[in-house]
C-alpha cells in the first residue's frame, strides 16, 4: 500500500501540490471569510464546561430561559461615596443613566437612584455592601441576533466609559467603571483565544524553523515539516467551519489544533525527510557515488524517485501507525458525556489525520520536485563552527554513534537503569495524590483582564447579584421549600439562601445559596452540594449552579474513563502487534507510557498549584485541560514509542539479536525523536506565553509529558526493559504470530534499500 503510494506520489508531483494547494485556498477562505456566514471565529462559542442531563444542566438550562427580557448587561461604577453623599451620587447617576437608555437596542436601565425606598431589599441589592459603588442594569431589547447582541454589548461598553463616566465626573465623583455581560465574557474568552493563537505561533514557528535548519542543515529541508504544519492547521480551521454549522464548537479548540498539528507535522516531517536523506545516501553509495559527487539528469531523477518510493514505504508506514494510535488515544474523548471533550477530541483527530496525509503525500510530492537540492551540503556547512554541529546532529546513516553508545552502556546496566527512572518518575508523579480539579468559566479569563476585574468586583461587593455558590430549582411552591431552605441555611459556610418563584415554570422555586468561601468550586462548596443532594425534601430538586457542575463535569469524567482506557489498551494493542508482530510489547509500551503520563501530569500539578517556575499560581488544574493532557499526552508518547519501535522491529527482522536490534535501532531514530521532542517542547512553551490559564496548562503539560517521555522513557527505560526481557520481547500465542505473518508487510532495514 504504501510503496504504491510513493510510486503515484512521485510521478505526479505538481498534480498533488497544486491539489493540497486549491483545498488550502478554498478552506483558508471557509475559515477567515465564511462565504457571508461568518468566519470560524465569529462561529466558535465560549462556554461553561457542562454535562449533558445533570441536575446541573437541567438547573442552567432552566434559568437561562427564565427571564422574558433580553439579555441584561450590569455596568459597575467604583470609587463612588453613595453612603456619604447620597443626593450627590444620585443626580450624577440619573444624569448618567439617561447616556445608557438613549443607546440602540437598550430596552431599559435600572438603578438603586429610581426607585422610592432607598433602604429596600431591591435598592441595596444594587449598591455595594461597602457603600464605595452602585450598578446600573441595562436590559437588551427582546429577540436581538447573536451579532446584534455583540454589538449592543460593545456600545454600551463604549459609553459606561466614556459618556456615561464623564456624566459621574460632572457631578464631582470620581468613579471607575466596569461592564459585565454573559455575552461580554464569552466575547473576552474568545478574543484571548484568538490572541493566544497568534502569539504563539508567532513565538513558535520561528523557533521551530531556526530548530529544523540546525537539525537539517539547511532552509529547503526544514521548510517541509513547518509546510506540512501550515497546511494541516489551516485546512483543518476551514473543517472546523463547517462543523460549526452542525455542533457547537468550543473556542479553545483553536488552541488544540494549532499545537496538535504542529506537533504531529513536525514529528511526521522530520521522519520523512530524515529518511529520504538516509535513503538517498544509502543509494549514492551503492551506485559508487563518492566525495559529494551527485548524478545528473535522468539518472538523479530515477534516483529521487526511487528513494521517495522506498521513504514513503518505510517511514510512512511509520507515521501512518502512529497517526492511528494517536487518533485512537483522542477518541477515548468521544465517549466522555461533555461536549466540549467531544468537540476537542474531533478537532484534534481531523487535524492528526490531516498531517499524516500531508505527510504521505504533499511533502513527498515537494521532495520530489526539490530533488538534489535537499541532498546537497547546504551553504550554512561552510560557516566556520558550525560544520561539525550540523555533521553531528544531522547523521543519519551511521549504525554507531550517540545513541548506539548510550543504549550498549543500558544494556551493560539495565536494572540499574531501570530502578532510577522508575524512581525519578515516582517522584514525579508524586503530588498527583493532591491534585485538585476545578471547573471554573471565570479563570479562564487572567485576572487583570477588564471584564474579569469587573467580574470580581460582582461577586465580591453584591451578594445579591453575584453567580450564587448553589442553584437549586425546586418542583413546587416556594411557600413550601420553608424546611428545605432552613437546612441549606444550617450548613457550614452558607451565608444567605434566598427562594423565588421561578418566572415561565409552574409550581417551580429557585433556591439561590451563598457560601462564604475562597473557592467556588473549592472543597467546602462541593460538600455541601454532596450534602443537599443527600436531603430528601419529599418533592424533585436538581441541585446545579459553579460547585454542582464542577462536581458533576469530573463525576461524568470518571465514568468515561474506564470506556476511554478500553479504546486506547484495544488500538494499541492491535496496531503495535500489527507493526512489530509482538504480544509483550505492546503491553510494556501501554504500561510504560501511563506511567510517564501519570508523572508527567504530577510535576504539572506541582508547578501550577505552587506557582513554581514563574507559573500562575492556580488552586488546582481545569478538568477539562486534565482529560485532554491524558489523551494527547498519551498519543504524542505512542508517537515516539513507534518511531523507536519500528526501526528496532527493522533489525530484529533483518536478523539482528535483540540487543544490537536495540542498540542499531535507538541510534537511528533517537536523533529524530530528541530533535522532534526539542522542537515541539519549543512550540508548546511559545504557547505558554498566552493569557488564558488553559493554554497554559495544556502547553507545559504536553512540555513536560515530551521531555520526559523522549529522555528518560525512550532513551533509557525503553531499552533497559527490552534488554531485561531479551527474546521474550517478541513473543506473541502461535495463533497471533502466524496472523501476523500472513498479514505482516514489514520491509526489513536491510532489505528495504534495495526494494523500489
Amino acid at each position: 500500500m504504501f510503496t504504491r503510494i510513493g510510486r503515484v506520489v512521485s510521478r505526479h508531483p505538481v498534480g498533488f501540490v497544486v491539489g493540497w494547494a486549491v483545498l488550502l485556498a478554498v478552506m483558508a477562505v471557509l475559515a477567515f471569510q465564511g462565504l457571508g456566514a461568518g468566519g470560524l471565529f465569529d462561529r466558535l462559542a465560549s462556554t461553561e464546561a457542562t454535562t449533558p442531563d445533570s441536575d446541573s444542566e437541567v438547573v442552567y438550562s432552566m434559568t437561562l430561559s427564565d427571564d422574558d427580557n433580553g439579555e441584561t448587561i450590569i455596568v459597575i461604577a467604583s470609587g463612588v461615596d453613595v453612603a456619604g453623599d447620597w443626593q450627590g451620587v444620585a443626580a450624577a447617576a440619573t444624569a448618567a443613566r439617561g447616556e445608557l437608555a438613549e443607546l440602540d437596542d437598550v430596552a431599559s436601565v435600572r438603578d438603586a437612584f429610581m426607585l422610592p425606598d432607598p433602604t429596600s431589599q431591591e435598592a441595596l441589592a444594587l449598591l455595594s455592601s461597602d457603600g464605595d459603588g452602585f450598578v446600573e442594569l441595562v436590559t437588551l431589547d427582546e429577540g436581538l441576533s447573536d451579532h446584534a447582541s455583540q454589538d449592543a454589548n460593545e456600545r454600551v461598553v463604549e459609553a459606561a466609559q466614556g459618556a456615561w463616566l464623564d456624566a459621574l465626573h460632572e457631578y464631582g465623583a470620581t468613579a471607575s467603571a466596569h461592564v459585565v455581560s454573559t455575552t461580554l465574557i464569552a466575547d473576552s474568552i474568545t478574543g484571548l483565544v484568538q490572541k493566544d493563537l497568534v502569539r504563539g505561533e508567532s513565538v513558535s514557528l520561528p523557533v521551530a524553523l531556526v530548530l529544523l535548519v540546525i537539525v537539517f542543515g539547511g532552509l529547503l529541508a526544514a521548510g517541509l515539516p513547518l509546510a506540512g504544519a501550515i497546511v494541516s492547521i489551516l485546512i483543518g480551521m476551514g473543517a472546523l467551519w463547517c462543523l460549526t454549522f452542525a455542533l457547537d464548537v468550543n473556542s479553545f479548540i483553536l488552541n488544540v489544533i494549532s499545537i496538535i498539528g504542529l506537533a504531529l507535522s513536525i514529528d511526521y516531517g522530520l521522519l520523512l525527510v530524515s529518511r529520504y536523506r538516509e535513503e538517498t545516501a544509502a543509494q549514492l553509495a551503492r551506485d559508487g557515488w563518492r566525495d559529494g559527487t551527485l548524478p545528473v539528469g535522468d539518472a538523479m531523477r530515477d534516483l529521487v524517485r526511487g528513494t521517495v518510493v522506498r521513504t514513503v514505504a518505510t517511514a510512512g508506514r511509520t507515521v501512518s501507525f502512529s497517526a492511528l494510535t494517536i487518533a485512537c488515544s483522542i477518541c477515548g474523548l468521544f465517549v466522555m458525556r461533555s461536549p466540549i471533550l467531544r468537540t476537542i477530541g474531533a478537532g484534534a483527530v481531523i487535524v492528526t489525520l490531516l498531517a499524516v496525509a500531508c505527510t504521505l503525500t504533499l511533502v513527498p510530492a515537494i521532495i520530489t520536485l526539490l530533488g538534489a537540492h535537499l541532498v546537497r551540503p547546504s551553504a550554512l556547512s561552510r560557516v566556520p563552527g558550525l560544520r561539525r554541529v550540523l555533521a553531528a546532529v544531522g547523521d543519519t546513516s551511521s549504525d554507531d554513534g550517540v545513541f548506539s553508545r548510550l543504549s550498549r552502556r543500558v544494556v551493560a546496566h539495565p536494572w540499574i537503569v531501570m530502578l532510577l527512572v522508575v524512581a525519578l518518575l515516582a517522584v514525579m508523579a508524586a503530588p498527583i495524590g493532591s491534585l485538585r480539579l476545578r471547573t471554573n468559566f471565570a479563570e479562564y479569563m487572567p485576572a487583570d483582564s477588564p471584564v474579569r476585574a469587573g467580574y470580581d468586583i460582582l461577586q465580591g461587593d453584591y451578594p445579591a447579584l453575584a453567580t450564587p455558590t448553589i442553584s437549586i430549582v425546586a418542583q413546587t411552591d416556594p411557600t413550601a421549600v420553608a424546611g428545605f431552605v432552613s437546612g441549606i441555611q444550617a450548613m457550614d459556610d452558607v451565608t444567605h439562601v434566598t427562594a423565588t418563584e421561578l418566572a415561565d415554570h409552574e409550581h417551580m422555586t429557585l433556591i439561590s445559596v451563598l457560601m462564604d468561601v475562597d473557592d467556588p468550586v473549592g472543597p467546602q462548596a462541593s460538600d455541601t452540594v454532596d450534602q443537599i443532594r443527600a436531603i430528601d425534601p419529599g418533592y424533585q430538586v436538581w441541585v446545579g449552579g459553579q460547585a454542582a457542575q464542577q462536581t458533576d463535569f469530573t463525576d461524568s469524567i470518571a465514568q468515561g474513563a474506564p470506556w476511554a482506557a478500553l479504546i486506547v489498551i484495544a488500538a494499541v494493542l492491535v496496531l503495535l502487534f500489527c507493526m512489530t508482530g509482538s504480544f509483550v510489547v505492546p503491553l510494556k509500551a501501554l504500561l510504560i507510557n501511563t506511567f510517564s503520563l501519570v508523572a508527567s501530569l504530577g510535576a504539572t500539578a506541582w508547578l501550577f498549584e505552587g506557582g513554581h517556575l514563574g507559573l500562575p499560581r492556580t488552586a488546582g488544574l481545569e478538568t477539562f485541560i486534565v482529560a485532554c493532557l491524558m489523551a494527547f499526552g498519551f498519543g504524542l508518547a505512542m508517537d515516539y514509542e513507534v518511531f523507536l519501535l519500528a526501526r528496532i522491529t527493522e533489525y530484529w527482522q533483518a536478523g539482528y539479536d535483540n540487543d544490537e536490534a536495540v542498540a542499531r535501532g535507538l541510534q537511528r531514530s533517537g536523533r529524530i525523536i530528541t530533535s522532534a521532542a526539542a522542537i515541539i517542547i519549543a512550540v508548546f512553551l511559545g504557547f505558554v506565553s498566552g493569557e488564558m490559564i488553559a493554554v497554559k496548562q495544556i502547553g507545559v503539560g504536553l512540555a513536560i509529558m515530551v521531555t520526559a517521555d523522549a529522555t528518560l522513557v525512550r532513551l533509557l527505560l525503553v531499552p533497559a526493559t527490552m534488554t531485561v526481557l531479551g527474546q521474550w520481547n517478541w513473543w506473541a500465542p502461535r495463533p497471533l504470530a502466524r496472523l501476523y505473518r500472513r498479514l505482516g508487510r514489514q520491509e526489513p532495514a536491510e532489505d528495504a534499500a534495495a526494494q523500489q
